[in-house]
């Protein structure tokens, strides 16, 4: 004699609850995606180089001369000179003493839009508002 088990049927809730957390998984990444930087349009931040690789950098300043102006004093030599100003992220390639800045709405893409100027470079310095 074979016995017959009932089968279980399993309730709509938990895949009720699995739609609601994808849903909100992917809400929340097409807004974080979409959504500008944080500060963007609000702070400015820059690079600055010297002839013997000292640095200064600066972010979250109100204007851009600010950025700029903080970033020459803190590298500290008279010859120190603005290499990038961003209101994201921005960085800096070097290669031997050769240096090119870049800037991008992220780390990543600053970091590329630096490396792309100085083939072979690598990245020395990096801000983000």
């Amino acid at each position: 004699m074979t016995m017959m088990v009932p089968r279980q049927r399993r309730s709509a809730v938990p895949v009720a609850r699995l739609a609601v957390i994808i849903a909100t998984i992917a809400t929340a990444a097409t807004t974080s995606a979409l959504a500008p930087a944080a500060h963007a349009t609000d702070s400015y931040g820059a690079i600055a180089y010297s002839g013997n690789g000292s640095w200064g950098r600066s972010w979250a300043y109100p204007t851009k001369a600010a950025a700029e102006a903080t970033a020459v004093k803190s590298c500290g030599y008279s010859d120190c000179k603005v290499l990038t100003s961003f209101t994201a992220c921005g960085a800096v390639a070097a290669k031997d003493r050769d240096y090119k800045g870049g800037t991008g709405p992220n780390l990543s893409a600053a970091m590329k839009d630096a490396l792309g100027k100085l083939d072979g470079g690598y990245i020395d310095t990096w801000a983000c508002n």
